[in-house]
């Protein structure tokens, strides 16, 4: 996404859903880029919520929670880091 020409950036993060997380970030931590995990428990599933809802009623948000990957974002990111990280997460996925 970008922002439109009278606005800035203010993302925090570039998050990906991937099918096999774990092989992922290991190949791109390999590369030296690192990778997150932002929000590996659905909301239903956090401690303080858990008694409000069973974990069967959101497969969606617990599958989500399995993908989630997210690249670096921040606003020092040079183009050339950016290729690279694409380049790398291209090679990764083939």
């Amino acid at each position: 996404p970008w922002p439109k020409e009278d606005r800035t950036s203010v993302f925090a993060q570039y998050s990906l859903l991937v099918a096999d997380r774990a092989p992922l970030q290991a190949k791109l931590q390999a590369a030296g880029i690192p990778t997150a995990v932002h929000y590996p428990i659905p909301l239903n599933e956090q401690p303080a919520y858990a008694h409000l809802a069973g974990t069967e009623g959101t497969p969606i948000a617990a599958q989500i929670a399995r993908q989630v990957l997210c690249l670096p974002m921040h606003a020092d990111l040079s183009e050339a880091e950016q290729r690279r990280i694409v380049a790398t997460l291209l090679d990764a996925l083939d």
